[in-house]
């Protein structure tokens, strides 16, 4: 993916990188965001080889496509929490017990993936998730309810508020993983490791805090199990991205090369779920917030204004 560079969180401009760092605009920044090393490491991306991951196709296309034709610059901040989950890969890498494969890659005609863990004795697929309290809440299950609270000391003691709690017992919020490791599990098959179970590992990113604990949260770490999915369906289903995406690559090789506004017929903006559009008062937080190419997006255009095209100082 061809991020070319920081969008500076002191609005000091965009900063291209060069051999993995920025160009001498965060070198000499006065009021720098991260230390050089931290900068360094976010600057590290994986370059498109002309065959999606796993990953990537998980994910909204439209966004997939874009970040793969598009020059676009990232927020440095916004890098943190995956260098956490990366640097705690290799950490969990470093220490597999015996009888355990890890951070191994398979690929077939349309796609390549690299599962974090097998235990070859329970012949158990292992997966490493950091995520933040919200997010792991969703995937137990938990589920959002509004109820009045008196409150109990200051100026406003014995007055009625609302507020948001969250109950166990709702639908666990976890598609995109199981497709992920249902089709990590169809990979392994093909090459002849068994899976009788698949599990994930999700820790909270900011550990254990009231934030955590208001979504219900007790401990700072999940085991959650993934059931299965019929390895026909998640074969269909991983085959229909790939051909969306491919599809869209091909129009814009054909059509959109020098065409700064260039989006493909064949692809449409992200649904309500993918934009996370489930909150009145802050609607399409990860398009908002979490997009590195919204900048890029009609809907985003429409809705949240700017320009789209590359950018530069």
């Amino acid at each position: 993916m061809p991020a070319v560079g920081f969008k500076c969180p002191n609005d000091m401009g965009f900063a291209y990188w060069k051999n993995d760092y920025a160009e001498q605009k965060c070198s000499h920044c006065p009021n720098p965001c991260m230390a050089r090393p931290a900068l360094q490491a976010a600057a590290q991306q994986r370059p498109w080889k002309g065959k999606p991951s796993v990953t990537q196709l998980i994910q909204p296309t439209l966004p997939t496509y874009l970040a793969i034709v598009k020059d676009y610059f990232i927020e440095p901040m916004g890098t943190i929490a995956s260098m956490i989950g990366t640097n705690s890969h290799q950490a969990f890498e470093n220490a597999q017990p015996n009888n355990w494969l890890a951070e191994v890659r398979l690929e077939d005609d349309i796609t390549s993936g690299q599962f974090d863990a097998y235990d070859t004795t329970t012949k158990t697929l292992w997966d490493w998730k950091f995520f933040g309290a919200f997010r792991i809440a969703k995937a137990l299950g938990y589920t959002p309810r509004w109820t009045k609270k008196i409150i109990t000391r200051g100026k406003n003691k014995g007055q009625e508020k609302w507020e948001q709690v969250f109950e166990y017992g709702g639908v666990r919020d976890i598609r995109e993983i199981a497709i992920q490791l249902n089709y990590y599990r169809y990979l392994m098959e093909k090459q002849g490791l068994e899976v009788k179970n698949i599990k994930v590992n999700m820790f909270i990113r900011g550990g254990l805090d009231a934030t955590a604990k208001r979504y219900g949260l007790t401990q700072p770490a999940y085991i959650v199990p993934i059931n299965f999915i019929s390895k026909q369906w998640v074969r269909k289903y991983m085959v229909m991205k790939y051909d969306a995406l491919m599809r869209a690559l091909e129009e814009y090789e054909r059509e959109g090369v020098g065409v700064p506004d260039f989006i493909p017929s064949c692809l449409s903006t992200c649904n309500k779920r993918d934009r996370w559009d489930n909150s009145k008062t802050y609607p399409d937080r990860k398009c908002r917030d979490w997009c590195n190419v919204h900048e890029f997006c009609p809907y985003w255009q429409e809705n949240y204004g700017g320009a789209a095209g590359f950018l530069a100082d």
